[in-house]
């Protein structure tokens, strides 16, 4: 008897935590545009795209989902949101480093795209606040020759400097060119470490910017003298740097000379590439 009561009692706890599970289940089905997160580096920037892809599904994109003319929520449900973590020039305005929604002007030759200081909107605002538009550019349409099903946004062009940020959809692409200020930030975190207490990499890292940006060249083979002193044996691609600084500088005797020795200190390496490329270097300078 006293078994039969806590088997009794124990089948009635299971069908209460049955119940307490089946009533707290939620239902799960598939997004029809599905959310997308998109992070990017370009120069000393971060860049994010938080935004849901509808897809055309066998429809016109121009006239059964954006007709011309009027304001777009730039993707589906909640307003597309993109953010930058240092300022930035968005199609030749300059913008605060922030986080801002994206809407656009759709129009058949070109859109215009918006950036809005308020990201709580469930697509448009209700009350759209022109003191919140922060940066607006026309962009002209390109004619994508391939069909792209899915709305879709993306980095291309990459340079320590700009970007393009790319829309795509149907047969429609538009880039929309943002500028960055690497060369500042960087100029400024150089002047910033040489202050202190440099290590060899720092010198190093300063030298490799200034010769990548073609800009202070006295200062980049300073830099590189140092961090080369700075080593007990200092590696091939350290002495490939100091003769194409030098190369920049047109001090071309030096420079192939240095190059010369950068081949030398490849080869026992077995490095190709830089063997490679310092062959390629010496016989330009040579000329």
């Amino acid at each position: 008897m006293k078994n039969l009561i806590i088997m009794k009692k124990t089948l009635f706890l299971l069908g209460g935590l049955l119940i307490s599970v089946a009533t707290t289940a939620q239902v799960k089905t598939p997004a029809l545009s599905p959310k997308a997160e998109v992070e990017q580096t370009v120069g000393l920037t971060e860049i994010e795209v938080d935004y849901y892809r509808p897809s055309l599904r066998g429809r016109d994109m121009h006239k059964d989902i954006l007709p011309e003319g009027k304001k777009w929520r730039f993707g589906a449900n909640k307003n597309t949101t993109i953010s930058f973590d240092t300022e930035v020039n968005f199609g030749g305005t300059k913008v605060a480093a922030g986080e801002y929604a994206m809407y656009a002007l759709v129009g058949e030759k070109e859109w215009t795209i918006t950036l809005y200081n308020g990201t709580d909107n469930w697509g448009l605002p209700a009350n759209w606040d022109a003191s919140k538009v922060v940066a607006e550019t026309v962009v002209p349409v390109t004619k994508n020759k391939n069909k792209v099903e899915t709305f879709t946004i993306s980095f291309d062009n990459l340079d320590v400097d700009y970007f393009d940020l790319v829309v795509e959809w149907e047969h429609t692409k538009l880039p929309i060119r943002v500028d960055l200020p690497t060369k500042e930030l960087a100029t400024a975190s150089i002047q910033a470490a040489m202050k202190g207490s440099p290590s060899g990499r720092d010198y190093y890292d300063a030298a490799n910017y200034y010769l990548n940006a073609n800009i202070e060249l006295e200062s980049a083979l300073e830099y590189i003298n140092k961090s080369i002193a700075m080593h007990d044996n200092a590696p091939f691609y350290y002495i490939r740097n100091k003769a194409l600084i030098l190369g920049a500088m047109g001090r071309n005797e030096e420079a192939i000379e240095t190059a010369k020795l950068s081949l030398k200190m490849a080869k026992e390496a077995g490095s190709e590439e830089y063997v490679r490329k310092n062959e390629e270097s010496i016989k330009k300078w040579s000329k």
